[in-house]
């Protein structure tokens, strides 16, 4: 693959707005949800249209088998749309124009990249290689910031101006480190309890919550805090305030099954759904102080009550849940009462991950 050709000139992005005039019910083609399928030979997308209750398969094909990750972002050059996928075995993000779903070229300068996030600006920020995440700017086509992490770097996820990088961690266990992406420096590493930290999410309180899937199958709420402590002698002493997160950990229980993509939230943030070895749910005010457990009860109905789903994902715009299957479905699942049940079945391509959606 070549070396991203095309000037692109990120420099007003448009970013995702909850108050444009966008309906759901008019939806254009590069308006809906995009599944990311990891596929076997190649990866590939496909597109969910909302209101004509359809899924296009191979709206776009040309990506490398693996795919681990995928972000959409609006610029001034593309209005429509940017998808940037995580190809590890291609050593690249790929770029696709959702406007005629078509390549924008690719971006070789990280070794296997496993998560890529977006900003809403010329920024994006790659988790790749070994032990590292980097800022990289669109505009310059270059990174600007290399910020050396624990080992196996696997999801990234942000809460206001705050990077949380999500490591496996090598013989010290798995970690969370902090950046503050506004001074560019690490605030705070967090070590976590259970392994193999794949998954987060942020809370109406906009604090994070850290899926591990180790041989033991957990969730760390990460308890964000700004304290204020008192510094320096007693003719020059002045306030200081940091951030910690302190971590707070919930035992699911032995591992049942491997899902690359097993947490989301309600769009209010206060409700969590997570796989453990089906769909669960649980409010994120648990309090472990009162010796409160996550529920593993299934919170869904008929033919996939017991479904280790691959991927979850939470529309806002429909107050949905978009579910992949082991068998490569989309099960769109609506909410009755206290269950929910799949109102829609989609096929899309094999091994699907995650959900993203545009408007």
């Amino acid at each position: 693959m070549k070396k991203l050709f095309i000037a692109l000139g990120f420099a007003s992005a448009l970013g995702f707005t909850a108050c444009n005039d966008v309906s759901i019910y008019n939806l254009e083609e590069h308006q809906g949800a995009f599944i990311l399928n990891q596929g076997t030979s190649n990866g590939s997308i496909s597109y969910y249209n909302y209101e004509r209750e359809e899924c296009k398969n191979d709206i776009y094909n040309a990506i490398g088998a693996g795919a681990s990750a995928m972000a959409i972002n609006k610029t001034s050059d593309f209005t429509k749309g940017i998808a940037y996928v995580a190809v590890p075995s291609e050593n690249s993000i790929e770029m696709i124009n959702l406007e005629g779903f078509i390549g924008a070229g690719s971006i070789e300068d990280f070794t296997a990249p496993v998560d890529v996030m977006t900003t809403g600006g010329s920024i994006i920020y790659v988790a790749h290689g070994e032990s590292n995440v980097s800022a990289y700017d669109l505009e310059s086509n270059s990174i600007v910031k290399t910020y050396e992490v624990a080992q196996g770097p696997k999801k990234l996820i942000s809460s206001g101006k705050y990077l949380y990088a999500a490591c496996k961690g090598g013989g010290d266990g798995a970690k969370v480190h902090v950046i503050d992406m506004s001074n560019q420096a690490k605030v705070d590493t967090v070590d976590l309890v259970f392994n193999n930290p794949i998954d987060m999410v942020v809370d109406i309180d906009r604090k994070v919550w850290v899926y591990c899937n180790g041989d033991t199958q957990g969730l760390i709420k990460l308890d964000r805090q700004f304290v204020t402590e008192e510094i320096g002698e007693e003719d020059d002493k002045r306030d200081t305030t940091y951030l910690t997160n302190e971590p707070i950990d919930f035992d699911l229980g032995p591992k049942l099954a491997d899902s690359p993509h097993p947490l989301t939230i309600s769009n209010d943030g206060r409700t969590l759904y997570y796989v453990y070895g089906k769909l669960c749910e649980n409010s994120v005010y648990i309090d472990k102080d009162e010796e409160e457990e996550l529920s593993t009860a299934a919170i869904v109905t008929g033919d996939y009550a017991n479904e280790p789903f691959r991927g979850i994902d939470y529309d806002s715009r429909r107050r949905r849940l978009m579910a992949l299957t082991t068998n490569g479905e989309l099960v769109v699942l609506g909410k009755s009462e206290d269950m929910w049940s799949a109102k829609e079945v989609y096929k899309v391509g094999a091994k699907p991950i995650m959900t993203r959606f545009n408007f």
